[in-house]
């Protein structure tokens, strides 16, 4: 039976599986989520792709390292980036990763 589920740091719901079909080791975007670095951004779930999304605080929608449809390879995970979905060290890494000072 699908029920709704509340995507994190969002104010979306979504229809989704039962949260028992992913107990560990099992990874889910909803349900079982590991602990990356973009855990704090907003979920946002791509119909068209059919995967979930990471928005971060610039605005743009990265992949998000649970979702089931990367993970398995059915979805390459290209975006617009902007570097948020990388670990960088610096603040200055992340400008030169963006080609200046922004």
């Amino acid at each position: 039976m699908m029920k709704y589920a509340d995507l994190e740091n969002s104010a979306i719901k979504l229809l989704a599986h039962e949260p028992d079909e992913c107990k560990d080791p099992n990874v889910c975007s909803i349900h079982n989520r590991t602990n990356h670095h973009m855990r704090g951004f907003k979920q946002f779930y791509r119909f068209d792709r059919e995967i979930m999304e990471r928005i971060c605080s610039h605005g743009v929608g990265h992949p998000d390292p649970d979702d089931y449809n990367v993970l398995q390879g059915n979805d390459k995970g290209v975006h617009g980036c902007d570097g948020c979905c990388f670990r960088f060290a610096t603040e200055e890494e992340y400008n030169l990763f963006n080609g200046g000072n922004d």
